[in-house]
């Protein structure tokens, strides 16, 4: 029997823009200029272009962030509403007067044991997304189910705790997905606000 844990954090973002706000993204555009030849005229054109190639590495019994939890572009109002991203398929429910225009994700992480090995998986309750108004308040954290994990013992981590799983991929390499319920204060002030969530993993 043996004992380690990993630890990471992902990044929570936000942005408000002329009463929007906005997760922020980076956006790669690749624009082609057209020459024309005059005519009578033989000459050899060059065309380069670079494409960016991404890949995630994984070491034995740790963990590693590949992407950060998102919640779109939200527009506030009057009054408070709620964006929740689901932890299965990272889709935004809005609740309340507030809109959202921009595209959600969940957060994901990926660490590898080996296939029955048994892992307690913890996250974050709770957490603050602060910017230039009042704090926004993260809550309903939940770990989402897919075919890599087994979930053998307590809840999914809905509000913290530690549930135990067991990995199942042949492989040993995992996935964990994780969502939540973000709460836009009536009357947000525009600008970023950012916060973050933990997860910790205990391989036993």
């Amino acid at each position: 029997m043996f004992c380690q844990s990993a630890f990471i954090a992902a990044s929570l973002c936000g942005r408000m823009v002329r009463g929007v706000t906005h997760c922020s993204a980076t956006f790669a555009a690749l624009a082609l200029a057209g020459i024309a030849a005059f005519p009578g005229t033989a000459r050899a054109e060059t065309a380069r272009a670079v494409a960016t190639a991404q890949a995630t590495v994984v070491a034995p019994l740790a963990l590693v962030k590949v992407q950060d939890l998102r919640f779109g572009r939200i527009v506030a109002r009057a009054t408070a509403g709620t964006i929740t991203v689901n932890e299965n398929t990272g889709q935004c429910v809005v609740g309340g007067a507030i809109k959202d225009t921009g595209t959600c994700q969940f957060a994901s992480f990926s660490g590898m044991g080996s296939k029955n090995l048994s892992a307690h998986i913890s996250i974050s309750a709770q957490s603050n997304l602060t910017g230039p108004g009042q704090a926004m308040v993260l809550d309903t954290i939940a770990i989402g189910t897919n075919a890599t994990l087994a979930l053998t013992g307590g809840s999914n981590g809905k509000g913290g705790g530690a549930p135990r799983y067991a990995i199942t991929s042949a492989s040993g390499i995992f996935l964990l997905t994780v969502g939540g319920r973000l709460t836009v204060n009536a009357n947000q002030a525009p600008g970023a606000y950012t916060g973050s969530i933990s997860v910790t993993v205990q391989y036993q």
